[in-house]
């Protein structure tokens, strides 16, 4: 059995066919989305003060 810890979660991989590839993809995925969404949240004058414009976000955190 495989355990992983990341902060506050744990993830368990009991042999169901999950490679940890698998879960490495998973979890880079719902960090990207949590970054796009605190991102998008953000008003124009703060973007702008990263570097950033509205139309920029998803290719700067997708790499698109």
């Amino acid at each position: 059995m495989t355990t992983i810890t990341l902060s506050r979660e744990t993830i368990r991989n009991q042999g169901l066919g999950a490679t940890p590839g698998l879960m490495s993809r998973v979890r880079a995925y719902l960090a990207r989305s949590r970054a796009e969404r605190q991102l998008q949240q953000l008003d124009d004058r703060l973007l702008a003060d990263i570097g950033l414009n509205r139309g920029d976000i998803s290719s700067s955190v997708w790499g698109r």
